[in-house]
């Protein structure tokens, strides 16, 4: 099966991903997973002002700081099946996007559990990847 597993460094991430190594035999050994994790777009206003480079900097430096240390988890277990994806832009508009390229067939998310109040006033990635993708989607909080 192929899981794209998102992660943004939260503790909701840590707790889906502690999730999936305690049901390793379920979700991890013999699968292919992809981890994902997706940089808040620089916006064009601010962007025409920096070199390319800078913002390269700036994406890959972000994008470390959260992909390196489950990199690290996965390494202390013993895994090595998986592909890294680095996006930038809507975090929910780059998961759907890297399932679709990777033809994802679980998409894994920690959430924070706001609760129906909650999204209806600030939003959600995972109810917006939840209700625009026909890929089964298993949410841990």
């Amino acid at each position: 099966m192929k899981i794209l597993i998102a992660v943004d460094g939260s503790a909701y991430t840590q707790k889906a991903l502690s999730y999936l190594l305690a049901n390793r035999a379920m979700f991890v050994d013999g699968h292919e997973l992809t981890i994902v994790h997706v940089c808040t777009g620089i916006s064009g206003h601010v962007a025409r002002h920096l070199s390319k480079e800078v913002i390269a900097d700036y994406y890959a430096e972000e994008n470390a700081k959260v992909i390196e240390p489950v990199k690290a988890r996965f390494a202390e277990s013993g895994v090595t099946n998986y592909t890294v994806d680095k996006r930038h832009g809507h975090a929910a508009e780059e998961i759907l996007k890297s399932a679709a390229a990777t033809h994802a067939e679980l998409i894994v998310l920690g959430t924070h559990g706001h609760g129906i109040f909650g999204r209806a006033l600030m939003g959600s990635v995972a109810t917006k990847v939840i209700s625009e993708t026909d890929t089964t989607v298993m949410l841990v909080q």
